[in-house]
């Protein structure tokens, strides 16, 4: 099965990452050929963000976090990796 891989870069968006999360897997629902995981990284935020985004990963073991502890330049990034298990 195929693999696709989401990255979600956030800062402060404890109003926003329940949204973008929902919103993803709602698509995944709708194609069972593709395994994914969907990896939100967070830019050293000062809000909320982070324990919802741990919240929402204890329960779906597609959801990753990487948090960065210190705030990190941000540069245009767009990744797109598919591979076949």
């Amino acid at each position: 099965m195929k693999l696709i891989s989401i990255l979600t870069p956030c800062f402060n968006e404890e109003g926003n990452v329940e949204n973008v999360y929902r919103q993803v897997n709602e698509v995944f629902k709708t194609l069972p050929e593709y395994n994914y995981e969907h990896i939100f990284i967070d830019n050293a935020s000062t809000d909320k963000t982070v324990d919802i985004l741990k919240k929402i990963a204890k329960k779906d073991k597609n959801v990753k976090i990487i948090v960065n502890v210190r705030q990190l330049r941000t540069y245009p990034l767009t990744i797109l990796r598919f591979s076949a298990m």
